[in-house]
């Protein structure tokens, strides 16, 4: 039939039928658009709330593996920081969620930089603060694109 034949009328079909139809349609189009994007938002938070768990759960398990050393609570604290996050994501409580990854990476950053206090976990730390600042960042690019 062609765009020709859609739009314009023809055996017998309205005007009105053909601008019904061509409604329905955009309509139909617009809406199947939005959930694919509210379906890959939902993903994407899922991809970002199972990272942090991850990493949570990661620096949980080194902070219990080495309890004698210096900065095992702050190393501890930031586990379970980023673990509770997961779940503010999951909750969407996307900002509270982006709070605790600011402290969680203040929180890495000091240990990071104190070679003389962090010895042993200061070079661990670096790593995990790259990831976290880049889960920040995703944070704030979902939140801004669920917004819109």
């Amino acid at each position: 039939m062609g765009l020709r034949g859609f739009l314009y009328p023809k055996n017998g079909d309205s005007l009105k039928m053909k601008q019904k139809k061509l409604k329905k349609s955009s309509v139909f189009l617009s809406t199947l658009l939005l959930s694919g994007a509210v379906f890959s938002a939902s993903l994407d938070k899922e991809a970002l709330a199972s990272e942090c768990q991850f990493l949570g759960t990661s620096l949980s398990q080194l902070a219990k593996a080495n309890l004698k050393e210096y900065c095992t609570t702050d190393i501890g604290y930031s586990g379970s920081m980023l673990e509770q996050s997961a779940s503010l994501i999951r909750g969407e409580r996307i900002e509270l969620a982006r709070d605790n990854l600011d402290l969680v990476n203040r929180t890495l950053a000091r240990v990071a930089s104190n070679y003389n206090d962090c010895p042993y976990f200061s070079s661990m730390t670096r790593p995990f603060a790259q990831k976290i600042n880049h889960l920040i960042h995703e944070l704030d690019s979902l939140n801004q694109r669920s917004s819109n």
